[in-house]
């Protein structure tokens, strides 16, 4: 890959775990202040959602590591 298309994919996955890290701090949000009226099941169901979309933004912030890392041993080069 060049690094016009590595700078690329970075940018993406930078993205990726900003929004993933966001959607999961609203739903926590939503478990943490709203118990009145929810059911066990459905504070459950978002709470395992929020750590699979934590889960995804680690994965992108560590995928978005490793490129930057490439970039910067093809800058050296």
């Amino acid at each position: 890959m060049n690094a016009k298309e590595l700078q690329a994919k970075i940018q993406d996955y930078t993205r990726y775990a900003m929004i993933l890290t966001t959607v999961s701090v609203f739903l926590y949000i939503g478990v943490a202040f709203q118990h009145a009226g929810k059911e066990a099941m459905q504070i459950f169901s978002m709470m395992g959602t929020t750590v699979i979309l934590l889960s995804g933004a680690v994965f992108f912030v560590v995928k978005t590591r490793k490129l930057k890392k490439l970039l910067q041993e093809q800058d050296d080069q």
